[in-house]
């Protein structure tokens, strides 16, 4: 960080907010002023959700995992989350307590259980979340096909460059 001005305070930059500027990649470009925007974006609505589910944001994410591909084993969660098995065990322990998931056996492995969402939750979940949903996907549909591959082929390299950044992070 350095000032904005000469005579800026030497306080922390909680003292003197809005007299520090970052110079970091993407400063002035609205695209990624826009990705900012929708990051932080994101962490409100989930923070919300998570509130009115009553789980935290790893809870959520599971969540929204099971959603979207249906039962999962603990281990196949723990891939998705990116977290250890046990971590997973514990994450699911806690829905599992909330009344968000059930486990059962798999249906042709014995040895495996499956972590299955409990339709309730989902509707609660999709019940908060269709508004948004419904207002990209109206976007997306209103894009020319030329436009809309574009932006899908942008999307991708930022879920690429997303997945490497989380993947060299070190796991909680």
């Amino acid at each position: 960080m350095t000032p904005s001005a000469p005579d800026a305070p030497t306080g922390g930059p909680d003292q003197v907010a809005g007299r520090w500027r970052v110079e970091s990649p993407g400063v002035g470009n609205p695209v990624m002023e826009r990705l900012q925007e929708v990051g932080a974006l994101t962490r409100v609505i989930e923070k919300r959700l998570s509130g009115a589910l009553g789980v935290n944001a790893t809870g959520l994410s599971a969540m929204e995992h099971l959603a979207g591909e249906g039962p999962l084993t603990a281990k196949d969660l723990a891939d998705r989350l990116r977290v250890s098995t046990a971590a997973s065990t514990h994450i699911v322990d806690r829905l599992e307590q909330a009344g968000h998931v059930v486990r059962r056996p798999h249906a042709t492995d014995r040895r495996k259980v499956l972590v299955e969402p409990v339709q309730g939750s989902m509707t609660r979940l999709f019940d908060h979340l269709n508004p948004l949903l419904r207002g990209v996907e109206s976007l997306v549909e209103a894009l020319s096909p030329d436009d809309r591959d574009a932006v899908e082929n942008f999307l991708t390299e930022v879920v690429r460059i997303y997945t490497d950044t989380a993947d060299s992070l070190p796991q909680d």
